[in-house]
């Protein structure tokens, strides 16, 4: 569905794409990871054809720049901090609408498909952080395009509007969209997409399954287990015997970190030893620890 081969894009002396080649099958969604100034946003505005570039970029075995009009009339786009001009959300659908040549019909699916109905006469300036970037959304499948590019669009929302938004993405994926979008959050990764694409330095420096990242790299995932005093040194002696390793004590307990993999593992083998757990909370990796891994792998 989209084919991007040896694409560099330089910004005078900077380079922000380096030789990027990727595939993004018909129906699968994709993921573009790193840290800031990575390459993430420039490279997808190299596929939205926003930015000149060299290489090759097709979409539907098209040329981007022999084909831009048929291009982007494929693509649906939600960028990171949504703009409008100060109209009612009905009527900033219709100006999109029109320059797609949409049949005014399909705004009010469209507005209840986002689940914006009751909110068509609102300003945009009414509209809150999640609910902007549900309109976004809805200009972007305004066209009903088989692509959806979306460029971190829940970053600037709280965790109820993200998790709504997210949802929704997810919908369209599981009804046969291509996805490609970037993100610094890995439970948005696990959530939607089907392979992880970490780039540095503007070049792709890992592609893997999202189930698969943190055996690939290494990360562990550290547990805080509440367990009874007279316990302690009963647990603690198991764990090391099991050869768990950064076992110590958390004041209430132990605190433990452990391979993403043997989680469950770690609280079976104080189960059968029958050692109490009261409680257990686990810190999941975040995309600064993923990161940070990587650098310790060599990437």
């Amino acid at each position: 569905m989209i084919k991007v081969t040896d694409v560099t894009k330089k910004f005078g002396n900077v380079v922000a794409v380096d030789s990027v080649t990727l595939n993004v099958k018909e129906g699968e969604s994709v993921a573009l990871l790193g840290a800031n100034g990575a390459g993430k946003s420039t490279l997808i505005k190299c596929v939205l054809g926003l930015l000149d570039y060299k290489g090759k970029i097709e979409i539907q075995n098209r040329d981007i720049k022999e084909n831009p009009k048929l291009s982007r009339s494929l693509v649906g786009y939600v960028p990171q901090d949504p703009l409008f001009y100060d109209m009612k959300t009905v009527d900033i659908l219709h100006f999109f609408g029109s320059i797609r040549r949409v049949d005014d019909k399909r705004i009010n699916s469209i507005l209840s498909l986002v689940g914006l109905e009751d909110h068509g006469h609102k300003l945009s300036s009414e509209l809150s952080g999640g609910m902007r970037q549900r309109l976004s959304f809805a200009v972007g499948l305004l066209s009903d395009p088989p692509i959806l590019m979306l460029d971190e669009p829940t970053s600037n929302l709280d965790a109820n509007a993200r998790g709504d938004f997210l949802n929704l993405v997810k919908e369209h994926k599981n009804q046969g969209k291509t996805v490609l979008f970037s993100s610094h959050r890995l439970d948005e990764v696990y959530f939607l997409a089907d392979r992880a694409l970490f780039m540095k330095s503007g070049r792709v420096i890992l592609d893997e399954k999202p189930q698969n990242l943190a055996t690939s790299l290494g990360i562990k995932v550290k547990i805080n287990l509440i367990i009874p005093e007279d316990s302690i040194s009963k647990a603690t002696s198991i764990l090391n015997k099991e050869g768990f390793g950064g076992v110590s004590r958390n004041g209430s307990g132990l605190y433990v970190e452990v391979e993403e993999g043997k989680r469950v593992l770690l609280l079976e083998k104080l189960l059968q030893a029958h050692i109490p757990i009261t409680d257990f909370a686990i810190q999941e990796s975040s995309m600064e620890t993923v990161i940070k891994y990587m650098e310790g792998n060599g990437y």
